[in-house]
């Protein structure tokens, strides 16, 4: 494994860390999926298990993966190695008393949340606590950024962070010199951030978090145009057949660049993320322990540099997530 420092925080992350959205089973809100599908929870304490002894020591969930289940899991596991690992949770997402969604920033909701993700993860503080994709109108109320520096203060977590859907967000939260990391999509399928945000950041001081490096599994190799996602599974809310086929077809393009430089797409996809400097640490999601072996390999290696090189040239423009308004 290979380590990165966040940012100017002074913590030092792995390169690959322990994306732990998938492992809180299926959840929805209104009767929409909000989850990757059912789990076993001996699996994902068994991959949790196996991330740590593979040298993984970033784990990023949010207390809305599974609504606490997530946080549960991961509780039960790195408690026990507490001081050799860096838990990142995230708030703002809630689910009402009616099971509607809601996004709720206020100082209330984030001094009561966060207690209950202490208790959860089991500890009595958090190394990165992140809003979870708050709007720039969230962010420019003050009492915000006083609320995370007063838990701060009191200890109850270490650094700040924002998740953002879109590089123009970063840029004004670096400017603005809010927080210390900034959680971003980024992969071959969307590379915006690279051309100003990630330069900007990494002058500044931020780390960077890039989410969704498999594209939400359409870079494993594993689908084709015409699969089809469970009924409990949230990709059915975005990748309908039409987008689908759109993106497999750049997939196959992604797969002819790599050819047989890697020996899976998974690696291909993770090593091109962590091909730019900019960035810290990548997430990339893990529900078993062959999940988080495959994940894992990808930091023994890099891609060649004639392969990043093609694939930026050929795919940088592409940025399927936010051409199609895609918010994960």
């Amino acid at each position: 494994m290979q380590y990165r420092d966040l940012g100017k925080t002074g913590i030092r992350v792995s390169t690959i860390g322990f994306g732990a959205w998938a492992i809180g089973g299926a959840s929805e809100a209104s009767g929409t999926p909000l989850g990757w599908g059912r789990t076993s929870d001996d699996e994902s304490l068994a991959a949790i298990r196996r991330a740590r002894d593979l040298g993984v020591n970033f784990f990023d969930t949010s207390d809305s993966y599974g609504f606490g289940r997530s946080e549960s899991l991961l509780g039960i596991v790195l408690s026990r190695h507490r001081r050799d690992v860096v838990i990142a949770t995230k708030v703002g997402v809630a689910r009402s008393s009616a099971g509607t969604l809601k996004k709720d920033f206020s100082r209330e909701h984030i001094l009561h949340a966060v207690d209950g993700s202490l208790k959860r993860l089991r500890t009595d503080y958090i190394d990165l606590y992140q809003l979870h994709n708050p709007t720039m109108e969230d962010l420019r109320r003050e009492e915000i950024q006083e609320t995370m520096d007063r838990l701060q203060e009191l200890g109850k977590i270490r650094f700040w962070g924002v998740s953002i859907f879109n590089p123009d967000e970063g840029i004004e939260i670096i400017n603005k010199n809010w927080g210390y990391a900034l959680q971003v999509l980024y992969n071959i399928l969307n590379q915006a951030p690279a051309s100003e945000l990630f330069p900007l950041a990494k002058a500044r001081g931020y780390g960077i978090i890039a989410r969704v490096p498999l594209a939400s599994g359409l870079l494993t190799g594993k689908y084709r145009q015409d699969s089809v996602f469970r009924s409990d599974d949230i990709r059915q809310n975005f990748l309908t057949p039409k987008r689908l086929e759109e993106a497999m077809a750049r997939v196959d393009e992604v797969r002819s660049i790599v050819g047989g430089a890697e020996r899976s797409m998974t690696e291909a996809s993770l090593r091109f993320v962590l091909a730019h400097d900019a960035v810290s640490t990548t997430i990339p999601g893990a529900k078993t322990v062959r999940h988080v072996e495959g994940n894992v390999a990808a930091a023994e290696g890099a891609l060649p540099p004639d392969v990043i090189e093609k694939l930026r040239t050929r795919l940088s423009d592409y940025n399927f997530y936010q051409r199609h308004n895609i918010k994960v």
